[in-house]
């Protein structure tokens, strides 16, 4: 599979949006100030500023003002929200690194990234953040994690199921994979209706 990454190149011209979407979806619970922005981005204040601008615009961030900054912060509510979020997770971090080895992590019929990495919001009682299902080179997948829990300096939680697991604990309304069907997800690799089909 290609690298998701260049195809985000080619739908945003200009790399300092890409940043800032970046930024913002990554962190969708953090309000950052513009010379906060201009260090998290590593671009030219007039470029950053330019962009927040346009991002208050179409409402992609909120603002609140503080003494004499303002505050940017993602808006949840942003008609596209859902769409970008995903188009960031495949293209950055675990994501796209897990939709880059695709192949060479071996059969994988689903991969998806729960709301607990996506959205920073825990749903139940179980903290993983990376679920695949399929048959997987563990080596290869722990390599993956071990590199993004470095590079963002957090600690990533994943689980592995091959397909007759998950409808054996299925059969057995294991509580795990229920609370996996009943949360949002953002679904890298495999349907998202044949995965919740698989968990009926």
């Amino acid at each position: 599979m290609a690298n998701a990454r260049k195809y985000l190149d080619q739908l945003f011209i200009s790399k300092v949006r890409i940043k800032a979407i970046h930024y913002f979806f990554s962190h969708p619970d953090e309000a950052i100030h513009l010379r906060g922005a201009v260090r998290e981005l590593d671009e030219e204040i007039n470029a950053v500023r330019r962009e927040l601008t346009r991002m208050e615009e179409i409402k992609m961030v909120t603002v609140e003002n503080k003494g004499n900054r303002r505050y940017f912060k993602l808006n949840p509510e942003f008609v596209f929200f859902s769409e970008l979020l995903g188009i960031v997770h495949k293209s950055f971090g675990l994501g796209g690194e897990i939709l880059a080895n695709a192949k060479k992590l071996g059969e994988i019929e689903f991969a998806f990234l729960t709301q607990r990495f996506t959205h920073k919001r825990q749903f139940g009682s179980n903290q993983i953040d990376l679920v695949v299902i399929g048959d997987v080179d563990l080596k290869l997948l722990d390599s993956i994690v071990s590199h993004e829990e470095n590079r963002s300096k957090s600690q990533i939680h994943y689980s592995v199921l091959s397909v007759a697991d998950l409808e054996l604990r299925r059969k057995r309304k294991d509580a795990f994979v229920g609370q996996l069907l009943m949360q949002k997800r953002l679904m890298l690799i495999g349907d998202e209706v044949q995965f919740i089909g698989k968990g009926i």
